[in-house]
C-alpha cells in the first residue's frame, strides 16, 4: 500500500486493512504512522490519478479511502487529526486536502475523544 501502483491491489489492500484494524488495535499502533501515510498517499492518488487508470477504478479507490478515513478517525481520532493537521498544512498537500479530505471531514461529527482524550491515552493498552 505504501508503494504499489496497481489500483486494484491498492483498493483491495485498503479494504483488507480496514477489516483487520479493529481486530488488532494494540498490535497495529506501532504501524499507525504507516497507516496515516497510506491514507495521505491514496488521498493524493484519488485526485492526481498518476497511474492514469479508468474512472471506475478511481471511484472504488475513493470509496475505500473514505472507509479508511472513517476507520482511522473512529479508532484513533486524536492521532489522526494531529496527522491531518501536520500533513495537510504543507503547501504541496493543500489541494488534496481541499478536494478530497475536507469533503470527508464535512460528513463526520466531532469525536468525543478529541475533547476528553489525548494522543497518548488513545494508544494506552488499557483503553
Amino acid at each position: 500500500l505504501q508503494t504499489d501502483t496497481d489500483v486494484v491491489v491498492l483498493t483491495t489492500g485498503v479494504l483488507v486493512l480496514i477489516t483487520m484494524l479493529p481486530m488488532i488495535p494494540q498490535s497495529g499502533k506501532q504501524y499507525l504512522h504507516d497507516f496515516f501515510g497510506i491514507f495521505g498517499r491514496l488521498s493524493a492518488w484519488c485526485l492526481q490519478n498518476p497511474g492514469h487508470v479508468a474512472e471506475i477504478y478511481l471511484v472504488h479507490l475513493h470509496a475505500s479511502v473514505y472507509a479508511l478515513f472513517h476507520r482511522l478517525y473512529g479508532m484513533y481520532p486524536c492521532n489522526f487529526v494531529s496527522f491531518l493537521r501536520s500533513y495537510y498544512s504543507m503547501k504541496e498537500n493543500l489541494e488534496t486536502f481541499e478536494e478530497v479530505v475536507k469533503p470527508m471531514m464535512e460528513h463526520v461529527r466531532i469525536h468525543p475523544e478529541l475533547v476528553t482524550g489525548s494522543k497518548d491515552h488513545e494508544l494506552d493498552p488499557r483503553r
